[in-house]
């Protein structure tokens, strides 16, 4: 069992002028927290993923032998491999598009029309700033 030491947690609440209702919910998911017996790694690990996931972001992968930079306007071409942002959306949006690779399919008044591997959103469009384009 994990020891959740309830009084200092609401100082830090206190102190941090967290709101009432976002205080409730932490402490609702510190109660399950204390049920569950993990390592200090293991707790890092599960609330880097619960973070992302939370919030509809995807946990990407990048192969070893990929590189991914920051996709940037006007250093674009069709055709190029891109994927959307693994945290570029939040909540159902983000279940939809973040993570999904592709190809660069048309560029539109600045905007970068997805070609999907898979077709599941071919034809979205997106912003630059939302995009990764592969290098190697």
């Amino acid at each position: 069992m994990t020891n959740v030491n309830y009084e200092w947690i609401n100082q830090q609440f206190a102190a941090a002028k967290v709101r009432v209702g976002t205080g409730k919910a932490v402490l609702k998911l510190l109660k399950t927290w204390e049920e569950i017996d993990v390592t200090p790694e293991q707790a890092k690990d599960i609330f880097e993923i619960l973070g992302k996931v939370a919030q509809g972001h995807a946990l990407v992968q990048t192969p070893k032998d990929e590189v991914w930079v920051q996709a940037q306007a006007g250093q674009l071409k069709v055709g190029e491999p891109i994927r959307v942002r693994g945290d570029a959306f939040d909540g159902d949006k983000g279940v939809v598009f973040n993570g999904k690779v592709g190809k660069i399919g048309a560029i539109r008044s600045g905007d970068i029309v997805f070609g999907s591997a898979d077709k599941s959103i071919d034809g979205a469009h997106f912003r630059p700033a939302d995009l990764e384009k592969r290098i190697r």
